[in-house]
């Protein structure tokens, strides 16, 4: 049996099909339903900065990469919303058999009435909820034959409900907090994972064949501590070589994903020369790790010293070193106005602080988005005033 809603003058609002089991002592019903039938079944729009009912305050930019990526996307995948509602506003009839007698009590027809269905409230899944809405409203209004189809196509695809009877908001709040205990995907799973984006791709392959980072990136966290091995995580590794490629701050367009995507090995050639040309050429702490004089168990200890083991220096390099690459060619004097510079903990007048990049105790770096890129303006500016100065 097909979902569908019926007009409200009748006694149910909805009729699916639907598997009915317990969990946490109340009955839980889950079923399908389309996106567009999901539209009539909850048509009040989420709305922005408001803590509603069982709600979180709502995030409109979460709510629109959802949009996005479903917007972009043929192969997409959701998770299921939870929605509570009251019990007197469901009937459950079980499938009969050929004797006409219950087959299983637990798989049947989920029957919402019509007026109960206000006290439905979703308490896990609102921005998925917002941005279904905002990406039929929008394909909606164009007329392009590409959004005819895709509307189309997300009219008629569908996604999970799990649907708890309980009414209470107070309650449902709680479930709220109980079921975002689940862990998120972190940056390291992600990265290694969706290999739909190129700089991701391009990481891992890094990570594998690359003479400075091959064996030197962690691939099971987030990020590296003091005490680590590697010098950095496959998902730091992936916004360097962002960085890179695009800069700063800089969005990638999905046509734009999709031209380095074609463009693989162009895009893993442009990142090896800066890791195992350009990288061992600026620095002796990483010549030393591609010639093997400083062993990965040496790092550790470095770290204590100098500031070319930090994930924060790497990001800034890669940063001069496309802007320099863009602006004056071959890489070679930067490498070896870096070369020169001192780097280490402590320095009273090394580049890190005459580029504003260290912080006041002298053993760490700022790491904000601004900060590096204004020391990376630094460097490079003084790297061609070095230049013309040998000149």
């Amino acid at each position: 049996m097909a979902p569908k809603i019926t007009q409200t003058s009748t006694q149910y609002s909805l009729r699916v099909p639907s598997h009915r089991f317990r969990q946490g002592g109340r009955d839980v019903y889950y079923f399908a339903l389309d996106l567009e039938i999901l539209d009539g079944l909850l048509p009040q729009r989420v709305e922005d900065n408001v803590i509603r009912e069982a709600n979180r305050r709502l995030t409109p930019s979460h709510a629109r990469a959802i949009q996005t990526y479903l917007h972009e996307q043929d192969n997409w995948l959701l998770g299921s919303l939870m929605l509570g509602i009251a019990p007197d506003a469901v009937e459950f009839e079980s499938y009969p058999n050929e004797q006409g007698e219950p087959e299983n009590p637990n798989f049947g027809e989920l029957r919402i009435l019509t007026n109960r269905v206000n006290t439905m409230r979703i308490f896990d899944g609102q921005h998925r909820r917002r941005a279904i809405q905002d990406v039929l409203a929008e394909l909606s209004n164009a007329n392009d034959d590409e959004s005819v189809a895709k509307l189309d196509s997300l009219r008629n695809a569908s996604m999970t409900i799990v649907m708890y009877i309980e009414d209470d908001i107070r309650t449902l709040r709680l479930m709220f907090a109980d079921a975002s205990k689940d862990k998120h995907i972190e940056g390291h799973t992600v990265t290694r994972f969706d290999q739909r984006d190129a700089f991701n791709v391009t990481a891992v392959r890094l990570a594998d064949n690359s003479h400075l980072f091959g064996g030197r990136v962690e691939l099971e966290r987030s990020s590296v501590a003091a005490s680590s091995q590697y010098l950095l995580a496959v998902n730091q590794l992936a916004t360097a070589l962002k960085i890179l490629e695009v800069g700063y701050g800089r969005r990638v367009s999905r046509d734009r994903n999709d031209e380095l995507m074609l463009d693989r090995d162009g895009l893993y050639e442009r990142c090896r020369v800066w890791s195992d040309e350009f990288m061992p050429a600026a620095r002796e702490e990483y010549c030393g790790l591609v010639s093997k004089m400083i062993d990965n168990s040496e790092i550790p200890q470095f770290r204590i010293r100098t500031f070319a083991y930090n994930v924060t220096f790497i990001r800034v390099l890669a940063e001069c070193y496309r802007r320099w690459i863009a602006e004056h060619g071959s890489w070679r004097p930067l490498a070896e106005f870096i070369s020169k510079a001192s780097i280490d903990h402590g320095k009273e007048h090394g580049l890190l602080v005459d580029a504003g990049l260290v912080n006041l105790d002298g053993k760490s770096l700022f790491s904000r988005r601004q900060e590096m890129a204004r020391a990376a303006d630094y460097i490079v500016e003084a790297a061609a005033e070095a230049k013309d100065a040998a000149s």
